[in-house]
């Protein structure tokens, strides 16, 4: 399929609508909703937004897990001239609020019992059941719609705000662009060779950047197929994947382990053409048991936020080299600088990966210092990750950003959740780190040091955590001690903590 980048990502859909409306777009709830119905359920969201206040440069934030009313209010908003800021199901009630703030939203699409969580809010709220084919009925379902003109925008004109908190902790809204949503969309469909004949399995968060661009923006311009799930559960993932005929599966590594071993407990027979892994690293053993399992070759592929979506990702007529993640999209550069000079490093010489892109965001909206940190006056983004390029221009990423913990694919920030246990009556200092894990990747531990005449229940600090952050970053384990590794300035040396003592025993 040959795209055109002078259009809109919503005129690529467009067109997918009208040549492909009698072909699935989506697989939920157990039916085929076609393209010509989601462009009538897309006009009927228009008209819902619009009535709510929705409108170019102002902010629709979709707090929704994966469902059709996720993607109809997405393009809903973009066709609009508005700006999406999709948030993440397992935010707490108090990050969204945070997110809400920073992103200046106008109206919050989310459901009723999310709803709950937030108590008064000084912005339209429209609640919708996700489990309804459009959301709350919205659009006449069957019907096909000729979609009204979308709304003019600049290609440096934002398209979404994407939910990130960098190395740090502190939440930040990477503003990417209409031009940028294209070109990632069309460069991770070219690569991955999508079209209508494909169906991808839809698990990823449509809030992240792997799923919202890889599955849907890619599948959407493409004419292919996405089978949704609101969360990951392997039986069910195994049974969607043979009922809708899935093509490819993009995700993180443990959620490819847990379908191989899914799929052989369940002894059933699912051929893939494409896997891609991202979002931490792939061990060999997942690779070759995908491959063994599904028939198909497991790339490692490298993104992140601030892109909007992909980087590298190695084209599917070439074989992975091991422990890459690949090359750079055609039209992406990347280099690698010294971490202290900042000046480029040749072949094989370790440092910070900088990225080029039409899709590099355009800033941090409203915090100027991490802008500037972030992206330099040329235009390249400064990534944070610690990598080396070959000689033919393949990336290796040797380190991820300082003290990250990675969970199930997700960002967790030591740091954040640092602030929340200190919090906790009788905690005077915390230090949060990862640790490896079989399911997870790694799971996420906390040591915590008494205040003089405190005694700390490691299971009361866990509870607190809990309600206080998402399902994926509060600590499994808490583990109480009477002081922390420090060098010289009173500094915590968290490289000096033996991990291999936090880890779980051993299951008899």
């Amino acid at each position: 399929m040959t795209f055109s980048h002078d259009q809109s990502f919503v005129e690529l859909v467009d067109a997918s609508c009208a040549e492909h409306a009698a072909r699935p777009a989506l697989f939920h709830g157990g039916r085929a909703i076609s393209y010509g119905e989601l462009a009538a359920l897309v006009e009927g969201w228009t008209t819902a937004l619009l009535d709510r206040g929705a409108g170019p440069d102002r902010c629709v934030a979709l707090w929704l897990p994966n469902g059709p009313a996720f993607v109809a209010a997405f393009l809903a908003t973009l066709r609009l001239g508005a700006v999406v800021a999709p948030f993440g199901v397992l935010l707490t009630g108090h990050e969204v609020k945070e997110r809400l703030a920073i992103a200046q939203a106008t109206v919050l699409v989310t459901t009723g019992a999310l709803e709950g969580q937030l108590g008064g809010l000084p912005i339209s709220v429209l609640a919708v059941d996700p489990g309804a084919a459009g959301g709350a009925g919205l659009g006449p379902a069957g019907s096909v719609a000729a979609p009204r003109r979308s709304i003019y925008r600049a290609g440096d004109d934002v398209a979404v705000l994407i939910s990130t908190s960098g190395t740090t902790g502190k939440p930040k809204a990477a503003e990417l662009t209409h031009r940028g949503l294209t070109w990632n969309a069309i460069a991770l469909a070219e690569g991955l060779a999508l079209g209508p004949q494909d169906v991808q399995l839809a698990v990823a968060p449509l809030s992240h950047v792997l799923g919202m661009t890889g599955v849907m923006n890619a599948s959407l311009i493409s004419g292919a197929a996405f089978a949704l799930m609101e969360r990951f559960d392997p039986a069910a993932a195994v049974a969607l994947m043979a009922q809708t005929g899935t093509t490819g599966v993009l995700g993180a590594p443990p959620m490819f382990a847990a379908l191989v071993r899914e799929a052989r407990r369940a002894n059933l027979s699912h051929r893939l053409r494409f896997g891609m892994a991202g979002g931490a690293p792939l061990p060999a053993s997942v690779r070759n048991a995908v491959e063994e399992t599904f028939g198909c070759v497991l790339r490692d592929g490298y993104g992140m936020s601030e892109v909007g979506g992909g980087v590298t990702l190695t084209p599917l007529d070439e074989s992975p080299r091991p422990q890459s993640v690949g090359p750079a999209f055609p039209g992406t550069e990347i280099r690698i600088v010294d971490l202290a000079t900042g000046e480029a490093l040749g072949p094989g010489l370790a440092g910070e990966v900088a990225v080029r892109s039409p899709s590099v965001m355009r800033r941090y909206r409203g915090d100027d210092e991490a802008t500037r940190a972030a992206l330099t006056s040329d235009g390249w983004l400064l990534t944070g990750d610690i990598g080396y390029l070959d000689g033919d221009g393949y990336l290796f990423l040797v380190d991820r950003k300082k003290e990250l913990v990675i969970r199930s694919g997700y960002n967790v920030y030591p740091r954040e959740v640092e602030d929340v246990l200190r919090s906790f009556p009788g905690v005077v200092e915390a230090a949060v780190l990862g640790v490896p894990d079989e399911e997870h990747g790694e799971e996420v531990v906390a040591l915590v040091v008494p205040a003089p005449g405190h005694d700390l229940e490691p299971e009361a600090v866990k509870a607190f955590a809990r309600e206080r952050l998402a399902a994926y970053k509060y600590p499994r384990r808490v583990v109480v001690v009477a002081d922390l590794p420090r060098g010289p300035t009173g500094k915590v040396l968290k490289a000096q903590i033996d991990r291999q003592r936090l880890l779980p025993s051993p299951k008899a």
